[in-house]
């Protein structure tokens, strides 16, 4: 019995230290806190965030998607990132189909090869990462792109596209605490 007690608290030990979050896949330990910022409704009202204000934002929907999309327009575009974080009316059912589907896209429709991918969880909710890397326009270009499986039939896409090389990894994971911040609206 103290044998089995002591295994017990093992496991529940290694299974509470993989979280399996997104922002751990890409290393950001660091949680970064935008400031003067202004919340944004999506206009289907499916989600809010805080964007900062000086940010360029624009709205669009149709019947079956909802979507914000935003970037710093105050900076070269090889100093800043582009965010897009879309609603969908649809079924998202994970698999290699899915992956495959996803790849296949990358590359050839934005000629983009997989960098890193896998499954996590974002906000409780089951979720798909993908980082792709490419050329674009004579930059340097990463494309991530994060699929949330939020119930049987809505599903969410948030994507950063980052050009250049400078500081990769701050704006990535700048990308991802901005996503993080999102609220559903139920």
């Amino acid at each position: 019995m103290k044998y089995f007690f002591i295994l017990f608290i093992v496991f529940v030990t290694l299974s509470a230290c993989q979280k399996n979050e997104i922002k751990e896949a890409f290393d950001c330990t660091n949680t970064i806190h935008f400031s003067n910022t202004k919340e944004y409704h999506d206009v289907l009202k499916h989600f809010k965030i805080n964007i900062p204000k000086r940010w360029g934002t624009k709205l669009y929907y149709d019947e079956f998607q909802s979507e914000l999309y935003s970037a710093d327009t105050l900076k070269q575009l090889s100093e800043t990132y582009i965010i897009d974080i879309t609603w969908h009316q649809g079924e998202l059912v994970f698999n290699s189909d899915f992956e495959q589907k996803v790849d296949q896209n990358l590359l050839t429709t934005e000629q983009l090869k997989t960098v890193r991918s896998g499954y996590g969880k974002f906000k409780d909710h089951s979720a798909y990462y993908n980082l792709s890397q490419g050329k674009k326009t004579d930059f340097d270009y990463r494309y991530l792109q994060i699929y949330v499986k939020y119930t049987t039939d809505e599903y969410y896409t948030f994507t950063s596209k980052i050009y250049g090389n400078e500081l990769v990894s701050e704006r990535l994971c700048e990308s991802v605490s901005l996503f993080e911040s999102i609220s559903f609206i139920e």
